[in-house]
């Protein structure tokens, strides 16, 4: 038998659940009242340790994506409690977008630290993208290095994607699409210069991540009719 891959430690992952249910509380209680929330949040406090087991096996941290589908997962329970309340998508959407910016706010000293251009981390990005087309792991991501150009110093284009499969396999595709939203919050926080068209939770071929050359306005993500990957697929006739 295989040694089993390192994974977030038990502390870290109370700690991140404990953050996030705290600015659910915050952002809930404003629009939904006070009552209403914390039964939310204790049926979605008892979801959550049984989807964090269902979480797949990519390879652990040694898997350099790894984090973002942990992060995902937090986001996960009140998004089932929420459907299950019979909530529209784009309303269980923009409380999904809500948390992941007010999270970015928190943590943006942290994040202003953070680098996409450093050397280090686009060779850690080029090794991966070469390790995934082994597709080692079913519901890892895969994707392709795109070596720079004029334009761009470098990117990446991503044919499967490990958040979009497993919100997909709890019946949450129809929230994936937010999710993607989220990364736009996330980089106009740490000033990042990226173009992105389209993504595979929109019903994209591919999802295009570019990181620029040339410094420009990166948009906040809210509305999604902002945003050119944006197809609206799961709200067509709602």
């Amino acid at each position: 038998m295989g040694q089993k891959k390192e994974t977030v430690s038990p502390k870290t992952v109370l700690m991140f659940n404990i953050f996030i249910a705290l600015i659910q509380k915050k952002i809930l209680r404003e629009r939904y009242g006070k009552e209403k929330t914390d039964a939310w949040l204790k049926k979605s406090r008892g979801i959550f340790k049984s989807l964090y087991k269902k979480m797949p096996d990519i390879g652990g941290r040694d898997n350099m994506l790894y984090k973002n589908l942990v992060m995902s997962t937090f986001l996960m329970p009140m998004a089932l409690v929420m459907k299950k309340e019979g909530l529209p998508t784009r309303e269980i959407g923009e409380h999904i977008f809500n948390v992941a910016e007010r999270s970015n706010e928190l943590f943006l000293p942290l994040m202003k630290r953070m680098s996409y251009t450093d050397k280090s981390q686009v060779e850690k990005m080029r090794l991966a993208a070469k390790r995934s087309l082994d597709r080692k792991y079913p519901g890892d991501w895969v994707f392709e290095f795109v070596e720079g150009g004029d334009k761009y110093l470098y990117g990446y284009d991503i044919r499967e994607c490990a958040i979009h499969k497993f919100w997909r396999d709890q019946g949450l595709e129809d929230l994936v699409p937010y999710l993607c939203l989220t990364d736009w919050a996330k980089w106009k926080t740490m000033g990042v210069s990226v173009d992105r068209t389209k993504t595979v939770a929109n019903g994209g071929d591919l999802c295009d991540f570019r990181y620029l050359r040339e410094k420009v306005e990166c948009p906040s993500g809210w509305p999604p009719e902002s945003n050119i990957e944006w197809t609206g697929k799961f709200e067509r006739g709602r």
